[in-house]
């Protein structure tokens, strides 16, 4: 039984959906938002046990150009990391078994008192995610650098070398150097360089 319990558990939280789950765009609930701090890392499972129990929960999402085992790719990260927002779903449901939920640590609070959240705050997040995220669709940004950023090579016979970003595309760099007391502009793999 238990390990039945525990399959579906994890086919559950496999199939946790970010960008259906983790976004209410109704705050106006009648209840208070409230700010929790959860477990590292485990922003998603609280939200995910906070959802079965009735609570209304939004967790702000940012999508960023990352490093990962030495390739650039887009990855979607939550904005404040170790921290959510939820809402009582029922006017009658407590905090209580919040602080008892799996993947937080504990409710944010001002001494007894549970810490607060005006709704215009998370309406004007919300609405900065979203216009983010459409603004990232539009331009779909194709490298992690662009023209004027200033970047180090971290690879092959001109490793440790800073310059100047003058263009980009998915694979390739341009990148201005001062060599030799001339300006040179040399084509580098992205996955060659970091940004400083």
């Amino acid at each position: 039984m238990i390990a039945e319990t525990m399959k579906q558990l994890s086919l559950e939280q496999t199939a946790f959906n970010y960008s259906n789950a983790l976004v209410i765009n109704d705050f106006e609930t009648g209840s208070p938002w409230y700010v929790a701090q959860t477990k590292p890392r485990q922003e998603s499972t609280a939200v995910m046990h906070l959802q079965r129990q009735g609570y209304k929960t939004y967790l702000p999402m940012l999508t960023r150009w990352k490093k990962r085992h030495g390739q650039w790719c887009r990855v979607q990260e939550v904005c404040f990391p170790r921290y959510m927002f939820f809402s009582p779903g029922r006017p009658q449901q407590g905090l209580g078994p919040v602080r008892s939920t799996q993947g937080v640590s504990s409710l944010v609070a001002f001494g007894q008192v549970p810490a607060t959240i005006e709704c215009d705050v998370l309406v004007a997040l919300n609405q900065l995610e979203q216009m983010r995220a459409r603004q990232e669709a539009i331009e779909k940004a194709v490298s992690p650098f662009a023209a004027g950023d200033t970047v180090r090579i971290e690879s092959g016979p001109l490793s440790g070398l800073t310059g100047i970003v003058s263009a980009s595309s998915t694979e390739r760099v341009a990148v201005m150097l001062s060599l030799l007391g001339r300006e040179k502009n040399i084509s580098i793999a992205a996955n060659a360089l970091s940004r400083l």
